[in-house]
């Protein structure tokens, strides 16, 4: 009768049965694998594409046909920082940010625009300015849950 080896391989958890090497290999770990759940992804979904969009809300401001002028690189700079701070950047039309905070702002400075938002919704507003194309830039952290934030679409 031929001498029988059996060995357990550390590394793998496999382990062999045969003669002198040669024989058959099992698998002696199960596992059982977990099922596929793309609502575990949602959050993290709605993280990047926010993050994205701010990032593309703030390239927007300088580039294109109709540059402007008073988008410094120390101002993108600053604001891609917020954004590396954990912060988003909202963009709303002029007609959209008179609709939300008020229609003083239609002529406003942007310094008065972010004491008014400062004042309503706290420590979460980073900064307010105006953009290009009669737009309004707002950097906010995500846990502002009040509206127009809550309910703003990333595109």
């Amino acid at each position: 009768m031929p001498m029988t080896r059996r060995t357990t391989n550390w590394r793998t958890g496999t382990r062999r049965t045969g003669t002198r090497g040669r024989g058959i290999t099992t698998a002696i770990r199960s596992f059982t694998p977990t099922s596929y759940n793309p609502m575990r992804f949602t959050p993290a979904r709605r993280e990047v594409t926010a993050k994205i969009q701010s990032f593309r809300n703030i390239h927007e401001q300088f580039t294109g046909t109709n540059k402007v002028t008073a988008f410094s690189p120390s101002a993108v700079n600053k604001w891609i920082n917020f954004i590396n701070s954990g912060s988003y950047i909202y963009k709303f039309t002029n007609t959209q940010f008179c609709r939300f905070f008020g229609t003083r702002f239609n002529r406003s400075a942007p310094t008065a625009a972010y004491k008014y938002l400062r004042t309503r919704f706290g420590g979460a507003i980073k900064g307010v300015t105006r953009g290009k194309g009669n737009t309004w830039l707002v950097a906010a952290t995500p846990r502002v849950s009040a509206r127009p934030f809550s309910s703003y679409t990333w595109k």
